[in-house]
């Protein structure tokens, strides 16, 4: 099975929050890990990756 990627805009929708807060997580280097072949291009994230980032940044609890 191969690894799903998103945009910015589609991986920010999934984890509820705008494009914009992502690109500057991503700046401040505290973001999910993506992948950006070649200069200026578009970045690309895990779909798993994400998810495992999100569950880590998890605050309380799901009762």
């Amino acid at each position: 099975m191969s690894e799903v990627f998103l945009s910015r805009r589609q991986i920010a929708a999934r984890g509820g929050f705008s494009a914009n807060t992502l690109a500057n997580y991503a700046r401040r280097g505290i973001g999910p890990a993506f992948i950006q072949v070649g200069p200026g291009a578009s970045c690309r994230y895990s779909v798993t990756a994400f998810d495992a980032w999100l569950a880590q940044h998890k605050i309380g609890s799901s009762k």
